[in-house]
């Protein structure tokens, strides 16, 4: 049952220097018989690791750029919809080369296409159609990106 580590390490990490001063017995366990979590204090991880992802997301999308002309004129600038496209732009699009220009395309010719649509408001019925399939997609893309 007992498991040592196979190669000795002559470097500390940081993490294990803070533990040396709150419980250097823990830590010296620790490095003999490897790190030993009870279902408690893996439960407990997991749900700090998922609080942490959420704060993270939050906190850039305080930050994002929230420009999504079409999305956000013909769903509203909340709307789950216009997420998922603001967030499918931010993971995907903006870090590949093709992608940005897709999105600065899209800046030069959305605003247009939005004066289109409030002139013709039969448009919205097929553009929100339209976008309804689009943001399925990219939700499945992202869904598929988060899990491992």
């Amino acid at each position: 049952m007992s498991k040592r580590r196979k190669e000795p390490r002559d470097e500390v990490s940081a993490t294990e220097l803070a533990e040396m001063g709150f419980c250097e017995k823990r830590v010296q366990l620790a490095h003999i018989y490897g790190e030993q979590a009870t279902s408690e204090q893996r439960k407990a991880m997991a749900r700090g690791q998922v609080a942490h992802q959420r704060y993270l997301e939050e906190g850039l999308a305080a930050t994002a750029d929230r420009r999504c002309f079409v999305a956000t004129f013909v769903f509203g600038p909340d709307a789950r919809e216009t997420q998922v496209l603001r967030a499918y732009r931010d993971t995907v699009l903006v870090r590949r080369h093709w992608g940005r220009v897709l999105v600065a395309a899209y800046y030069r010719i959305a605003p247009s296409v939005c004066r289109v649509m409030e002139r013709l408001p039969a448009t919205v019925v097929g553009a929100r159609r339209m976008l309804c399939i689009v943001v399925a997609c990219c939700e499945t893309a992202l869904c598929n990106r988060r899990s491992p």
